[in-house]
């Protein structure tokens, strides 16, 4: 493996790690809008504090996906062991394979929520 071959990765988790900081943004104006409202709806605010939840923990393993990758990167750079930063890499790509999910999970239930906080069925 070459040593730049896990950065290249990173620009790309990046960008996912950018929507999901704007979808983090947002969901707290949301939130704070909601709170603010003459009639706030409990049930819907809690469920947004749950996909609030759910996007911190896909950008936190967004994160030590980026870490693992440049570990990688870096490790395979300056030493010639070609294990350890196999591992990294696989440990990069397991760890963005759960934010992904996480957030697969976050679009699904969007729309559910969306339809509670309007009333609709």
């Amino acid at each position: 493996m070459e040593w730049y071959a896990p950065l290249t990765v990173m620009p790309a988790i990046g960008l996912i790690i950018l929507s999901t900081s704007n979808f983090i943004v947002a969901l707290n104006n949301e939130l704070v809008e909601m709170e603010m409202s003459d009639t706030p709806n409990e049930v819907v605010i809690e469920l947004k504090l749950a996909q609030l939840k759910r996007l911190g923990i896909a950008n936190s393993s967004l994160y030590g996906a980026l870490l693992c990758f440049l570990v990688a990167g870096l490790s395979s750079a300056l030493f010639s062991g070609p294990s350890f930063p196999k591992y990294s890499m696989v440990g990069g790509v397991v760890l963005t394979t759960f934010a992904l999910i996480f957030l697969f999970i976050h679009a699904l239930k969007a729309v559910r929520i969306r339809h509670k906080r309007f009333k609709l069925k």
